[in-house]
């Protein structure tokens, strides 16, 4: 399976992924966080990478680029993001992505405490990787993330309980 990244207008990620998902052999989505919200009191979901679309199929390069030619609809399409010919994708962050994202492809709030001034995580995908948070926000409940990816931090959902 082939990973390739496309650049689209922010506002278009999820229609483009509605769009790209009718033709067969393809799978796009666009990486969502959840991530607590003050003024709702509520978890909800956002972009994870704010104009990114991921797409996942078996074409080769030349075959997904000649596909991508060929598609109708390009509103709120910008590029694909590649190297030399070469997806943009590098295994490594493949195995993140596919790690940290559940089959919805979003990155679900982890739940902890503070132990020692140390982030411990109790429960979630950020489980054994504390030593990657860098930051976090307790006031919106958001940790920074040591991994970098597409040419930005990391920014997952956490949530801290008081252990007494």
């Amino acid at each position: 399976m082939n990973w390739y990244v496309l650049f689209v207008q922010t506002l278009y990620e999820d229609k483009l992924c509605s769009f790209l998902n009718r033709s067969e052999g393809i799978h796009a989505f666009s990486a969502k966080l959840e991530y607590y919200r003050r003024d709702r009191k509520a978890n909800e979901l956002k972009s994870l990478f704010p104009g990114y679309v991921f797409v996942k199929t078996e074409f080769d390069q030349l075959e997904f680029n000649e596909w991508l030619r060929k598609q109708e609809v390009k509103k709120g399409f910008i590029k694909q993001l590649q190297y030399d010919h070469v997806s943009a994708l590098q295994k490594e962050e493949i195995q993140i992505l596919t790690v940290l994202l559940n089959e919805y492809h979003v990155l679900p709030m982890s739940y902890g405490h503070l132990e020692n001034n140390k982030i411990v995580i109790d429960h979630g995908t950020l489980k054994g990787l504390e030593s990657y948070i860098v930051k976090y926000d307790k006031r919106n409940r958001l940790a920074s993330l040591d991994l970098f990816f597409l040419n930005q931090r990391w920014i997952a959902g956490v949530s801290l309980e008081r252990k007494e």
